[in-house]
């Protein structure tokens, strides 16, 4: 009885009821109503990294809000070249190394309460990996173990606390990108020890096994990974043969559709960015810090996929490359 009076607003009560009762019409529903608003996306985090103080132990967060970033905790020591994934709002901290030393170890961070906790860790020491939860489980990929190049995998079960072997790449690895699509973990890029690799597999979990996909357009060690609308997308990175130490560092970005088996070049970054960040926030992706070539970066842009451009946005307080980039839903 209270909008009897007011017929937009009932046209609008049974536009949401339409969209939550009948989720298989929702594609044809969009509209500025349907998209995220800023409050449920939530929190992106930059933990670690590379700054002008030997790596950085202090974790940022972002509110998309306010468009500022606060720090919000400290790391256990130094560690670069470490992987974080995230579950039930916890951040995983995987492998990486502290100043000489490669390392198994896993740790455990609650944002809320701002207390750590060692986890089992690995069986393999290793820093450049890649690290993506799919399907549950947290994957460990590829990267360095202080001697050699590395092609294996480990996951680790949240319900067993355990880390196994799977399958192991076709191709050692190290600063690979690493992000799940469509129930399948694809491995990007990274180094194996004579170059740069264009190179990209998928494994599927439910055979255990590796497959090759086509060539990125673009050699690229230190990239960044996410996926977006069925898509994923490769962002900056280096490209260098081991034996010349001056890297050509990329701001190239390209994108692979799954359904073709097919990379597309897009808008490039404003600035070559190698060791970059990069994830998903909302309907748009994240670039964040980086290595120039003279500085570790503080700046952030964003990338529109309905509009193909890249934004600047807030900066870290922090120059930071190879920091890890997440997004917990509650912060």
């Amino acid at each position: 009885a209270l909008f009897k009076d007011d017929l937009e607003c009932q046209k609008l009560i049974l536009e949401a009821m339409k969209y939550h009762l009948l989720p298989e019409r929702r594609t044809l529903m969009q509209s500025p109503r349907t998209k995220p608003r800023k409050s449920t996306v939530g929190t992106l985090y930059a933990v670690g990294g590379m700054d002008n103080n030997k790596g950085a132990t202090t974790i940022e967060k972002y509110d998309l809000r306010t468009n500022i970033w606060i720090q919000a905790g400290m790391m256990n020591g130094r560690r670069l070249q470490f992987g974080v994934a995230v579950i039930d709002d916890k951040l995983f901290v995987i492998g990486g190394r502290d100043g000489l030393k490669t390392l198994n170890t896993v740790e455990c961070y609650n944002p809320k309460t701002k207390a750590w906790t060692v986890l089992p860790p690995m069986s393999t020491h290793r820093h450049g990996l890649g690290v993506t939860v799919l399907e549950g489980p947290i994957y460990a990929v590829g990267g360095h173990d202080g001697w050699s190049y590395l092609n294996t995998v480990e996951r680790w079960d949240p319900q067993s606390h355990q880390w196994t072997f799977v399958a192991s790449m076709s191709i050692a690895r190290s600063t690979v990108g690493v992000a799940a699509l469509n129930g399948k973990l694809y491995s990007v890029g990274g180094r194996d020890g004579s170059s740069c690799l264009s190179s990209m597999e998928y494994y599927d979990p439910h055979t255990n096994k590796w497959n090759m996909c086509a060539p990125m357009c673009k050699r690229r060690g230190g990239v960044g990974v996410a996926t977006c609308d069925g898509f994923l997308y490769a962002v900056g990175g280096h490209d260098a043969p081991a034996s010349n130490h001056c890297s050509r560092l990329l701001d190239y970005v390209e994108r692979y559709d799954p359904k073709t088996d097919t990379w597309t070049m897009v808008a490039p970054l404003s600035m070559p960015r190698d060791a970059v960040g990069v994830c998903l926030l909302g309907d748009k992706l994240y670039a964040v810090g980086g290595y120039d070539g003279q500085t570790y970066l503080n700046t952030m842009e964003s990338y529109d996929p309905q509009t193909n451009e890249w934004t600047q946005m807030a900066s870290l307080n922090i120059g930071r490359a190879g920091a890890c980039i997440i997004v917990i839903k509650q912060p």
